[in-house]
């Protein structure tokens, strides 16, 4: 479960190709274009998004993995 938490960063990585590709509106066009754009008031909006999801994804996995695996 841990290791599935911190998959969530290429996931998101991930999400600007799939997003250019299939035309789909989401964060990572919108880090894209402020990157493009040198916006770094929308950049570190993002980065502070992501960042705090991952916070919160890897607290989850690790509050939930001792419930799934109690060794």
């Amino acid at each position: 479960v841990r290791s599935a938490a911190l998959l969530l960063p290429p996931l998101v990585g991930g999400a600007v190709v799939v997003e250019a590709l299939f035309a789909w509106p989401g964060l990572g066009l919108v880090a894209a274009r402020a990157v493009a754009q040198r916006d770094p008031t929308v950049v570190a909006g993002v980065l502070l998004v992501v960042g705090v999801v991952q916070g919160l994804a890897t607290a989850l996995a690790s509050a939930v993995a001792p419930r799934l695996d109690p060794r």
